[in-house]
């Protein structure tokens, strides 16, 4: 298990530990940073030779205009380019790799309700917005929606470039956790009353939330389907956008070119 605090790290692995089996939880990993990827993909390989899968759950959301320490646009950088990182440099020795996305990859407006969604009309992934910042025209969500794209295609391009693997990406509904501590009161209020009436989705508990990937890390390899979009432990519907193997093929050679410094073992 990994985290970016040590100290809440270490408080939830001990939660964890009173049930069965062991917790791993002793060496921290920040997604906004290619080091510390690197650094925590070494301690893997050198833990475990055999990964049966590797999920894929950081992200952040909504956030305002910044860039991770690699200078990589801030929610693009945690939520696809570390996972990248961390999902290559693991290949080798993963079984299968479960992608946290989110339906937000449809966004062509500001959720919930009042937005439009589009299977055909959602945006296709922008390489050139990748490191791209103008704080005068910063779009939070767009920048959200595009990295919950990118994370569907990854998800497919991976099991292209690695024959042996299998992957899919998840979305696990809208979870009551801090996500979404950079919306408004006013737009965390038309989420809640948008589910109470029945025209949202529910607001689901972190444990619900965590039905859908769970099912996609324990399923049977004949039953899983290679590269599906799963929602309520069902595969779903995702955007035109994000079937687009072209763009899934520029955006992995993109992402590993941007991070082949930190693919080789740190001197």
């Amino acid at each position: 298990m990994a985290g970016r605090n040590a100290k809440s790290q270490a408080e939830f692995a001990e939660r964890l530990a009173s049930g069965p089996g062991t917790v791993d939880a002793d060496k921290t990993l920040d997604l906004g940073s290619l080091a510390s990827v690197r650094d925590f993909a070494e301690h893997i390989r050198g833990r475990y030779q055999t990964l049966d899968c590797v999920m894929l759950n950081a992200g952040v959301m909504n956030t305002p205009p910044g860039k991770t320490s690699d200078g990589f646009e801030v929610q693009m950088g945690t939520n696809v380019v570390g996972h990248f990182l961390l999902a290559k440099l693991l290949a080798s020795r993963t079984r299968r790799q479960v992608w946290l996305s989110s339906t937000g990859h449809l966004l062509t407006g500001d959720p919930p309700g009042d937005h439009a969604r589009s299977f055909e009309n959602a945006p296709r992934i922008n390489l050139d917005a990748i490191k791209q910042i103008d704080e005068a025209s910063y779009d939070s969500w767009h920048r959200y929606q595009q990295s919950k794209l990118g994370d569907i295609l990854l998800a497919r391009q991976f099991l292209v470039e690695f024959d042996k693997l299998e992957g899919c990406a998840v979305h696990p509904g809208v979870v009551r956790t801090n996500l979404s501590r950079h919306m408004s009161v006013w737009s965390i209020a038309k989420y809640v009353w948008f589910s109470v009436t029945g025209r949202g989705a529910k607001v689901l508990t972190p444990e619900q939330g965590a039905r859908t990937q769970t099912l996609c890390a324990v399923m049977p390899s004949g039953e899983l389907v290679a590269g599906g979009f799963y929602a309520d432990c069902a595969v779903s519907q995702e955007a035109d956008a994000a079937k687009n193997m072209d763009d899934a093929k520029a955006l992995y050679d993109y992402r590993d070119e941007a991070t082949r410094p930190f693919q080789t073992p740190q001197a």
